[in-house]
């Protein structure tokens, strides 16, 4: 597998493994107004200096998605995004792999010192990969999507 710059020949692929609006909410919290979300409205999620979105591929195909951002002036820190990988190709290890090799990127291209994200409490699947690769859990918040309140956990990877 390797990592690519984004393009937007990729967001209809991408978009197209939400195969509902739960599954949507899961991976883009409340960014996109509407589900489903159109590749052009997907490019303007990426709009900005500090946004790494990137293209996980393995043997010719796209197989996964993450975007890597720098939420503050502090580039010691970056935030993972929108992360996802082919609902077909779920369980097979593409998941870990994609965190792995953005991890690489965020260290050795971004010269990070700590890596922090957001999931949903309920998507146990998400939960249990990030912790696969040494994310821990280190609190919890909450979000209003689509008039219901969704706890989140907020979890960081600091020795990297």
């Amino acid at each position: 597998m390797i990592l690519r710059t984004f393009n937007i020949n990729d967001a209809s692929t991408i978009l197209n493994w939400c195969k509902d609006k739960h599954a949507f909410r899961l991976w883009s919290a409340d960014r996109y107004k509407d589900f489903p979300a159109q590749p052009d409205e997907m490019m303007e999620q990426y709009e900005g200096d500090n946004m790494y979105p990137l293209t996980a591929v393995a043997e010719g195909e796209i197989v996964g998605h993450i975007l890597l951002r720098f939420p503050s002036e502090d580039k010691s820190v970056i935030r993972f995004g929108f992360v996802i990988v082919d609902d077909s190709k779920r369980g097979m290890g593409y998941g870990k792999q994609l965190l792995r090799l953005a991890i690489d990127y965020a260290k050795q291209e971004l010269g990070v010192q700590k890596i922090t994200l957001g999931v949903f409490c309920d998507n146990n699947s998400a939960v249990e990969c990030y912790k696969s690769v040494g994310f821990r859990i280190t609190g919890e918040d909450a979000y209003a999507i689509d008039g219901e309140q969704w706890k989140e956990y907020e979890m960081v990877l600091e020795k990297i």
